[in-house]
Order: C-alpha cells, then structure tokens, then sequence
C-alpha cells in the first residue's frame, strides 16, 4: 500500500529529479553548425528567430504562430536573388520503430551542399533540400511528422524562401513523408505548378489501416491532404504526378493513389506513374521524383 502522506523533502527531492530527468530529456539546443545526432532527431531541436536569423544563406525562420515557429535548414544550388522557379525536394521520414534510419547518420552539411550542387546540375533549374522539423539540424520535433503543423511550418518555410529568393513558382518533389508533405502543402498553396510526390502516404489512414491500427504510428492525428482539395485554391496550371511502386509493402499502393480522385474531381492534370523503387520494400524512389521535378 502507499502511504497516505508523505513528506515535504521527499516530495521536493522527487519534484526534482523529475525536472533533471525532464531537462535531459528535453529538447536539443539547435546548433549553427551541422547537427545529424541521433539524439536530436529522437528528442526534437529547440530554435529561436534570433539564432536562426545568424544562419543565412543556410536557414530560415518559419512562423506559424507567435507559439509555433521553426528553424528550418536547407541545402541550394543555382538559386539568385530573383529566382522566378525553383525545385524542392522533402526527404522521407527519419526514424521509425523508435530507430533513427541508418543514412540519416551519414548525412553532413558539406554532403548535401554538394549534392544541392549535383542535383542542380542534372536538372538544370535552381534547387532546394529542406531538412524537415526536427531533421537535418532544422529546429522541431519529428515525432510530429504528418501533421497539419508539420505542413503549416513547411508552408511557412516556402514563404521565407520565395521572399529570399523572389521565387514566383515551386515544384515540389517529395519521397515518402516528404511525399506526404508534398501532397498535403497542395491544400494550402496555390503557388506550387508541378508536383510529385513519390511513396508517399497520401491516405495515412489508408496505410494505417490496412497495418491493422486506429490511428497512426507517430500516435498522432494525421493531416488527411485527400479531404481538403474541395475549396483551396491551387495553382491554375497545376500538375501532380503521383509516382510509385505498386509492390511497395511500406506505403501502400491505395494509400498512394488515392490522391487522383480529389484532383480529377476538381479537374487538376494528374497521372499515376509506376515506378521501380529500390529496396527491399520497394519503396525508395528518391532520385526518379527529383528528375521528373525537373522535367516540370
């Protein structure tokens, strides 16, 4: 049985291992250099403008709300400071499974820096790598991947660029979460022309579902990007191209092309392209989404 009372000093002391325990296990410091730690991508990165503004080129502060802003770090090549298009590419999810994915440890700062440079060249059009909240050094939390907020602060993301870089148009290429991300900023910008998404959940219910769950895996509710094509108002000369791997046993393939049906509803140009992802999930088609973003 537990005592009916308990003392002051043991419950004071109690009180403070709970805040030492609360503090390291708290949110990292965002860092101006590269930071590609498993710790920060598990714990989440915590960033203010003030820091943030001290990065630039490298970085920009993404505000949603006077309680929701992110430093969010990309990675560009052949970009001016009148850019009229540019393409955008939003990686996949880094952990899973309470595991940090094994590449995201191998990333640097200097790594993606010339791939941004490599990209840009095959292309040929100016290019983008956006580390998503709480990836890449970018300031946030991923557990809160798929998300309306993760979609806002990467809109916001989007608006910091295009003052920047007087951007006029985006085409948006994501892989995975990054594809997800890709269909979901859809419904709240009407600047993006061209967009592919690759793997990604375009459903997340439809993915969690056919797992056999409730709910999603991040245990959070999902931004559904499907059910909010019915009144935003989107680019006049949109085109989506929805690419996958209908082997796919990580997103899958109805999860993925549920998309079209909104688009066709509202009569946006849209085509389901199957590819042949890598991967023993069949899933990873992260360079035929930046080469079909350049054909855009």
């Amino acid at each position: 049985m537990f005592p009916r009372f308990i003392s002051l000093s043991i419950l004071l002391a109690s009180l403070s291992l709970f805040d030492q325990a609360h503090a390291f296990f708290g949110r990292a410091e965002f860092s101006l250099e590269d930071d590609f730690s498993d710790s920060s991508v598990m714990r989440g990165i915590r960033a203010d403008k003030a820091i943030c503004d001290q990065l630039n080129p490298g970085a920009v502060w993404a505000e949603v709300s006077p309680s929701l802003g992110e430093c969010i770090k990309y990675w560009s090549a052949g970009l001016t400071a009148s850019t009229q298009r540019v393409v955008i590419f939003l990686h996949g999810d880094r952990y899973g499974g309470n595991r940090v994915t094994a590449d995201h440890a191998k990333l640097t700062g200097e790594r993606l820096s010339t791939l941004a440079a490599d990209w840009s060249r095959r292309i040929k059009a100016p290019y983008i790598y956006i580390g998503r909240p709480g990836t890449h050094g970018s300031s946030g939390d991923h557990s809160r991947r798929r998300t309306l907020e993760e979609a806002q602060i990467l809109s916001k993301t989007l608006d910091a660029l295009r003052q920047r870089y007087g951007i006029q148009e985006f085409v948006l290429s994501g892989q995975s979460g990054g594809g997800h991300m890709t269909s979901s900023l859809l419904t709240l910008r009407n600047d993006i022309i061209c967009a592919i998404p690759a793997s990604g959940p375009n459903s997340p219910r439809i993915r969690y579902q056919k797992m056999g769950r409730t709910m999603d895996t991040t245990r959070l509710q999902s931004y559904e990007p499907t059910e909010y094509f019915s009144t935003n108002a989107v680019h006049p000369r949109l085109r989506v191209f929805i690419l996958g791997d209908p082997r796919d046993s990580n997103v899958f393939w109805e999860s993925q092309t549920i998309l079209a049906e909104p688009l066709a509803a509202r009569g946006i140009e849209n085509a389901i392209i199957e590819g042949e992802a890598i991967g023993s999930q069949h899933h990873s088609l992260n360079n035929s989404a930046r080469y079909l973003a350049g054909l855009c």
